[in-house]
């Protein structure tokens, strides 16, 4: 290579590195700016507004624009942001203020961050505003009644809308996974801007997300198992998108994992759940409807359309049967490896049933898992702990293991 070839190359590649230098001084720079809510506050008949007024503020690291809308069955009011941080990566609030029961906040899709707040009772969007220095959103909605009341009308920064929702990415099935393994799919329940269950800062949609990843590090380890996350991060899926992973993937099991609460605080220990349209018990018909009102808790409208024929009506056909059959074999095998790992059992009958959407699949065995209760404070404790998650996750192995034990013997029969 002669001198100058030498020189051209070298003033080249200095131009080069000079240019990725600020090409990554620019991503550091609008990292550092994301956008950011750092605080949720609520009041009561502020100044210049009308007697009984409630008032959502949305304290902002920096503007963004937003769209909002009122729901009704139960009365909401719904707030989406484009993808924004969460100063406490998402959560809830339950202090009862004014019109305002309850509201969470957090990740809902793809370049959409959501705010839900329950309310009392029929309201309307008195008004609302973008206030700077500091940044924020505010709104203030008065009560109003039931036949005044006009749900679904949008208000918010003109020409910004929340993403159009598209079919959900699903994960899919690998040819290099065509190995024999089986495949089981992990349900961490709740997400995003659903928490479920709160007790304090302690949220049920962290619990799960903890115990599905020490679940899914067992199984892979054994060497028999492929496993499939519904999500692997702090989102919000609906209960149908949660079907569909098991469905796209093929699999062979399907675990929805949860944790729950429950108005005597003495009650804890794991119970196993399994589909049926008639509940076990009068708590099991309670859980069921409430873990079955994931959809609305995140604002979303439930459109019964969504679910196919075969989600819906599934007991009517052979194969649901036979799928029910072998969730409950499954089911009975999980609790008993659930009491030799020495995960405490509900005191209750630990294997029960009842409705709960997110098992009606009618080809993948399901089960769904309550780890325990946050309302108790031994339960919330334990539940937060590495020792409990490898307890659970040992117990799933050996009950994977059971199970397809048990289904290949009866297929050599």
């Amino acid at each position: 290579m002669s001198a100058r070839s030498s020189v051209s190359m070298f003033t080249f590649c200095r131009g080069l590195a000079v240019a990725l230098i600020a090409l990554l001084t620019l991503c550091e720079s609008s990292v550092a700016k994301e956008a950011a809510v750092t605080g949720v506050r609520l009041g009561l008949n502020p100044p210049s507004s009308a007697k009984g007024t409630t008032r959502v503020v949305l304290d902002l690291s920096t503007a963004v624009p937003y769209s909002a809308f009122l729901l009704g069955s139960p009365y909401r009011l719904v707030i989406d942001l484009p993808e924004v941080a969460w100063s406490a990566n998402g959560g809830s609030k339950q202090d009862t203020v004014g019109l305002v029961q309850r509201l969470r906040y957090g990740h809902f899709r793809p370049g959409n961050s959501r705010v839900v707040v329950d309310l009392m009772g029929p309201a309307k969007i008195l008004r609302h505003s973008v206030l700077t220095g500091p940044d924020r959103i505010v709104f203030d909605i008065v009560p109003v009644g039931a036949a005044r009341f006009a749900p679904g009308k949008k208000v918010g920064a003109k020409g910004w809308e929340p993403p159009t929702v598209s079919a959900m990415p699903l994960p899919r099935r690998k040819p290099s996974d065509l190995t024999g393994k089986r495949i089981v799919v992990i349900d961490a329940g709740h997400g995003g801007v659903d928490p479920g269950a709160v007790r304090g800062r302690t949220y049920e949609k962290r619990i799960t997300l903890a115990v599905a990843n020490a679940v899914k590090q067992r199984l892979e380890e054994s060497g028999r198992y492929r496993v499939v996350m519904t999500r692997s991060r702090d989102e919000f899926l609906e209960l149908r998108e949660r079907v569909e992973v098991a469905h796209a993937n093929s699999g062979d099991l399907f675990l929805s994992l949860h944790a729950d609460t429950h108005p005597k605080g003495v009650t804890r220990g794991a119970s196993v759940y399994t589909l049926s349209q008639k509940a076990s018990d009068k708590e099991a018909a309670a859980l069921a409807a409430k873990e079955n009102n994931a959809d609305t808790i995140a604002g979303t409208r439930i459109d019964p359309a969504a679910y196919s024929d075969e989600t819906i009506d599934i007991l009517r056909d052979l194969q649901r049967r036979q799928t029910d059959r072998q969730s409950v074999v499954f089911a009975r095998m999980l609790t008993g490896q659930l009491e030799k790992n020495d995960v405490g059992l509900a005191r209750r009958k630990a294997h029960r049933f009842a409705g709960f959407v997110v098992l009606k699949s009618p080809t993948v065995p399901s089960v769904l898992v309550e780890l325990g209760y946050l309302s108790n404070a031994s339960d919330r404790k334990m539940l937060q702990t590495s020792r409990f998650r490898s307890r659970v996750a040992n117990a799933i192995l050996a009950a994977s293991d059971e199970y397809f034990k048990h289904v290949d013997d009866l297929a050599r029969r």
